[in-house]
C-alpha cells in the first residue's frame, strides 16, 4: 500500500486561506482523487483553517501546520495551531458556531485534540479514485 504525505507550516492569516486551498487541491488531484470528495476536502480544510485564524489566535500573527496523508482510499488531515485552544462550550450553534458541525457531517472521523497552547484538528475521509 502506498503512501503519500505533505506538510506545509504558514503563517495563519485569511489572506493565506487561497494559498492554502490552492496547496491542498493540487496535492489532492496529484492523488488522483474524484473530484466530489476533493471539494469536500477543500471545504473541511477552508472551515478548519478558519477557525485557527478567527478563534485560534484571534486574528493575531500566529503559525498553522496542517498536514496531509493519504494511505490507500483514505485521507489524514490535521491542522495544528499554538494559539487559545479549543473552548467547546463556545463552540455552540448560538454563537454562529455550525462550521465543525458540518465539518463532522463531510468526514468519516473527526477528533479535536487539547494541547497545553493551541488546537489540532484531526479528520479522516475516505475517497473515491478519480476516473
Amino acid at each position: 500500500m502506498e503512501i503519500n504525505d505533505v506538510k506545509f507550516v504558514l503563517p495563519s492569516s485569511l489572506h493565506n486561506l487561497t494559498l492554502i486551498r490552492a496547496l491542498a487541491k493540487t496535492y489532492f488531484e496529484s492523488q488522483n482523487i474524484e473530484k466530489g470528495d476533493v471539494m469536500k476536502l477543500l471545504s473541511v480544510i477552508d472551515e478548519l483553517a478558519t477557525n485557527v485564524v478567527e478563534h485560534g489566535y484571534r486574528y493575531e500573527t500566529g503559525e498553522m501546520t496542517i498536514f496531509l496523508k493519504k494511505i490507500g482510499n483514505t485521507v489524514y488531515l490535521s491542522i495544528e495551531d499554538n494559539g487559545h485552544g479549543y473552548d467547546e462550550k463556545k463552540s455552540s450553534k448560538e454563537e454562529g458556531g455550525m462550521g465543525l458541525f458540518i465539518v463532522k457531517g463531510m468526514v468519516d472521523e473527526f477528533n479535536v485534540e487539547k494541547k497545553e497552547t493551541g488546537t489540532k484538528f484531526n479528520v479522516s475521509k475516505e475517497v473515491k479514485e478519480a476516473k
